[in-house]
């Protein structure tokens, strides 16, 4: 989930799924596959790998290689010498289960009829995206992974496949991930499906399915970043005042929106944006932690219930990265999930960090973020809390 979505879809190598491949709300898929792929050299161990979990809108495409040398959606980060160094890592990347860069989703075909899914795509859950991954590792023969790193909806995604496949990572790093959606993201992402629903299902009234995408995007695209960031880059600046367009103005703002939502309108499939976006509501880490005794089963789960699914973690350390300037997954989010795990006894890094680009500085802030997983992983000799917090001003004239 971005602002900036990648300029391609992803060259990716297609890896079945078991079939019938189960899934968490009881539906199933047959003949279903995820896109991957994988950058620099797993070791003659099979202990060095690295599976990466993504946003809601990125590829499996994360950084160039020789199949595919167009930039990936994190490449700063992956590379020799970079935060995920590929002359130490093997880094895996999965296009998530029913998204529509190469991985079975709702604009792929239904072998019952023929025709693709669509609304008929069964439910998803964020489980579901971290079970798929999994069994694109395991058909790799990868016994065991270094680490499991996850953005976003990847981290949620990191977090269910800890508490699903206990000591199948040793670490564990979650970036501006969640335990379970805000009301504000709820809020936020409902509205996005509720207009874009309305078009697919052809309701009176409704705009285009196109319109509906652009209208969604620019919904999303103000979640993801600061409005600092808008404000400086952007401020009241116009290129013709009171234009003849529906808003009655020709804002610079707008004009940005605008190309960002066209961009996107042609990249996404409008019901994997539907389906995916559920899936995040609807995900619930405290529902691996089950009801005990004395507790009364509802809808909002206890910190009590999540510290027990973490309990079933057996990673040997965790990262939490946070930004306090993330309105979409805010820190108290990500001081949640460090909470939770050190109370369930996993040794848990939080470090916060301040970028005007709100949600999506984990894709544009490089420096910041470098150090820090460098440190974690044992790359780099700086110390990730050492290392003094401030506002990305010098990546805003970029």
């Amino acid at each position: 989930m971005s602002a900036f979505p990648p300029d391609s879809a992803s060259v990716a190598r297609q890896v079945p799924l078991p079939t019938p491949f189960a899934l968490q709300a009881g539906g199933e898929l047959r003949g279903a596959e995820v896109a991957v792929e994988s950058y620099g050299r797993l070791s003659p161990a099979r202990d060095n790998a690295i599976l990466l979990f993504t946003g809601l809108s990125a590829s499996a495409h994360a950084a160039a290689h020789p199949g595919d040398t167009t930039p990936g959606w994190w490449e700063p980060m992956i590379g020799p010498g970079r935060a995920f160094d590929t002359e130490r890592y093997h880094v895996i990347s999965v296009n998530s289960l029913g998204s529509c860069f190469g991985s079975t989703g709702p604009g792929s075909t239904d072998p019952a009829t023929g025709k693709p899914y669509g609304e008929a795509f069964p439910e998803l859950r964020v489980e579901d995206i971290a079970r798929a991954s999994q069994a694109a590792v395991e058909a790799s023969g990868i016994e065991r992974l270094h680490a499991v790193v996850g953005t976003s909806l990847g981290g949620m995604t990191a977090l269910a496949h800890a508490a699903l496949f206990p000591g199948k990572a040793r670490f564990l790093v979650s970036v501006s991930g969640a335990l379970n959606a805000s009301a504000y993201a709820v809020a936020t992402r409902s509205q996005q499906r509720e207009i874009v629903g309305a078009a697919l299902r052809g309701f009176p009234g409704a705009p285009s399915v196109g319109q509906a995408m652009r209208w969604a995007r620019k919904i999303g695209v103000l979640s993801y970043v600061g409005s600092s960031l808008l404000e400086q880059r952007f401020g009241r600046d116009q290129t013709e005042p009171f234009a003849g367009r529906a808003s009655g103005t020709a804002f610079e703002v707008e004009n940005w929106l605008e190309h960002l939502a066209q961009k996107f309108e042609h990249q996404f499939d409008p019901w994997s944006y539907w389906h995916i976006s559920r899936a995040m509501d609807l995900f619930d880490f405290g529902e691996h932690g089950g009801t005990a005794d004395g507790e009364s089963p509802g809808r909002r789960r206890t910190a009590a219930s999540a510290a027990r699914a973490a309990a079933r973690f057996r990673v040997e350390e965790a990262l939490v990265i946070g930004v306090h300037e993330d309105i979409l997954f805010p820190l108290v989010q990500q001081r949640a999930i460090a909470d939770t795990l050190k109370v369930a006894g996993v040794k848990t890094e939080l470090v916060e960090l301040h970028s005007a680009y709100g949600h999506d500085a984990f894709l544009t802030e490089t420096a910041l973020f470098t150090p820090v997983l460098r440190n974690f992983l044992g790359q780099g000799r700086e110390s990730a809390t050492s290392r003094p917090s401030h506002p990305a001003l010098d990546s805003l004239s970029q």
